[in-house]
């Protein structure tokens, strides 16, 4: 008899062959790994070429490097999410150390990707964007009735967050209606054999032109940092 696992993962390999065949179809939202640059290819790239261009060829596209040896994984990743939250999967892409093998976080660029690391996943929604900005708007003093931690994620939002055009729903139970299942929705994600080891977390960006500038900020940040 097989277990529940054994039946996630058997709906894993049904939905990669629709994956593949959709892909092998053309005009999909899928792409194939590009080759990611090592950390000094990557800073020679910053100090030579356009920083938007970079966005748009290694941070947004293909298969990310922790999905290098397993496109289907990816693809199958994606669309769990976008079914569970109501979008297209072209809404979905994954950023930070897990798309390019290295941390872009400013304050620790170059960090190598690892199993201990979190895999970061931007989700792109105006409308849920806005059901959310506008639930912390109507919060009014019953922000004062939150726990402590909550109080100061919505305050982190208000005063940072937002003009980032970015929330974290996950983080703001009783504050935004979208928490409980945008917690869910990631939650899930452990359940399937080829995720379980890795911490998911999401951030959902209004437009992917927040997104792109959240992006092209670390790399500016990045280049004030980098030896002359």
């Amino acid at each position: 008899m097989r277990g529940p696992r054994q039946d996630r993962d058997r709906q894993f390999e049904q939905t990669s062959t629709r994956c593949c065949t959709r892909h092998e179809a053309a005009g999909s939202w899928m792409s194939p790994f590009i080759e990611c640059p090592s950390k000094n290819e990557f800073a020679a790239k910053l100090r030579t070429e356009s920083h938007e261009n970079i966005v748009d060829q290694y941070l947004f596209r293909g298969t990310p490097f922790a999905f290098r040896t397993s496109h289907a994984s990816y693809d199958f990743l994606v669309e769990l999410l976008a079914n569970n939250l109501g979008l297209f999967a072209d809404s979905i892409t994954m950023v930070g150390s897990g798309r390019i093998g290295f941390t872009l976080d400013p304050d620790r660029f170059g960090a190598p990707f690892s199993v201990r690391s979190d895999l970061d996943v931007v989700v792109v929604s105006e409308r849920m964007f806005d059901e959310a900005w506008f639930d912390m708007l109507r919060l009014g003093r019953k922000c004062l009735a939150l726990e402590e931690r909550v109080r100061r994620i919505v305050k982190s939002h208000r005063e940072s967050y937002i003009y980032w055009g970015f929330v974290i729903p996950d983080r703001l139970p009783g504050v935004v209606r979208l928490s409980t299942h945008w917690f869910s929705t990631f939650r899930v994600l452990s359940r399937y054999s080829q995720f379980a080891r890795f911490e998911i977390k999401g951030r959902l960006y209004r437009t992917w032109e927040y997104a792109r500038v959240h992006q092209l900020n670390s790399l500016s940040r990045i280049m004030e940092r980098l030896p002359q």
